[in-house]
């Protein structure tokens, strides 16, 4: 117990940690405050993002002390952002501690994080997350890379190789959910340096390259098993570009509605049409591999094809909804010429976004 009083202590003492005063925060979070643990000022967030306000970073290192409280929560760091809806986000788990998904990366796109989207390696990482005591974390940024090291390990636990925000100058902060962490001790060490080239990296063989998006509707009112009728606006399209896995992150141009709300109503869902056009010389039959978050509905010239929910623990307790080519697949008939299909893809939390592969049967 001393010991971790006097570490506590000394924690508190580190000169170029960026002040804890309320005043230099900007923290959106209704349970956020300002108050001394384990010895040290500290901000402590529940659910939400504390900014620091004259922040500016794109590469260098970023380190800071969090204090885990035990129980299942989600805390970490925020750099490069842009809004209090748009930054990068990687956070620990607690209640994942030495488990393969301990940590994990995700870009922050229109208040939307995509943990279902972005999974595996480069995305999580497993390390053990002690807590009630001071942990300190490293992060180093380097043009579209980054490493994570926790508890001062010599080696980083997570190497993201493509972080998925474009680069940019923007402001470094915390970020906590479900109870949350404490935090302290924010050392931002900016280098000076210019955007980096970001090589476009070829599609997949066969990945659907081209989709258009309509605008959100709620699910409640505009109904995802057919498609948009006289009783909807005219649909203005938007042309979309998937990222080089094929994955089109929706919140990457869309804001959710629903998902903002505190008290969506009953049957309420983000709702989003996205479509392309197939071509074929003659009538022929193709293999379409797919994924999707939260649910979709798959149209084919107008017909209903499949439907599928794939929503957190929506199959067993332990199901997380991760989406990823492969697992699910359906035959298209084609017919001579142009044709259109259509997914509409409905969204609670945690990752909104579509692939497709079409192969020869």
């Amino acid at each position: 117990m001393l010991a971790q009083i006097v570490l506590s202590a000394l924690i508190a003492l580190r000169p170029d940690a960026a002040p804890i005063d309320a005043a230099r925060w900007n923290i959106l979070d209704p349970n956020g405050r300002v108050m001394t643990y384990l010895g040290a000022s500290s901000i402590f967030l529940d659910n939400g993002v504390a900014v620091l306000k004259d922040s500016s970073f794109a590469d260098g290192t970023i380190e800071f002390d969090i204090a885990l409280h035990g129980h299942a929560a989600f805390a970490g760091v925020v750099f490069r952002g842009t809004s209090p809806d748009d930054y990068e986000l990687i956070y620990l788990r607690p209640h994942r501690s030495r488990q393969w998904d301990a940590i994990q990366y995700t870009p922050v796109f229109n208040g939307s994080a995509a943990w279902q989207l972005y999974s595996g390696d480069g995305y999580n990482a497993s390390a053990e997350l002690p807590d009630n005591r001071w942990v300190h974390v490293r992060l180093e940024v380097a043009g579209y890379a980054a490493r994570l090291f926790v508890d001062h390990a010599v080696e980083p636990q997570l190497v993201v190789k493509d972080l998925k925000r474009s680069w940019t100058r923007g402001q470094v902060g915390f970020w906590g959910s479900l109870g949350g962490a404490n935090f302290t001790n924010l050392v931002v060490s900016p280098i000076d340096a210019k955007a980096p080239a970001h090589s476009e990296t070829a599609l997949p063989p066969g990945v659907i390259s081209k989709w258009e998006l309509s605008p959100v509707f709620d699910e409640a009112t505009v109904a995802p098993d057919r498609l948009p009728g006289e009783d909807v606006p005219r649909i203005r399209w938007e042309s979309v570009a998937p990222e080089s896995s094929g994955l089109v992150n929706i919140a990457r141009y869309r804001t959710p509605v629903v998902a903002r709300q505190a008290k969506p109503a009953r049957g309420s869902r983000d709702l989003v049409f996205a479509r392309t056009i197939i071509t074929a010389g003659l009538p022929t039959r193709v293999r379409l591999v797919f994924s999707y978050s939260d649910a979709v509905h798959i149209f084919l010239n107008g017909r209903l094809l499949f439907q599928g929910e794939s929503r957190f623990q929506s199959h067993d307790p332990g199901y997380l909804g991760i989406a990823s080519l492969g697992p699910e697949a359906l035959y298209l008939d084609l017919r001579g010429g142009d044709n259109e299909l259509v997914f509409a893809v409905s969204e609670t939390f945690g990752g909104w976004g579509l692939a497709g592969r079409i192969e020869a049967e």
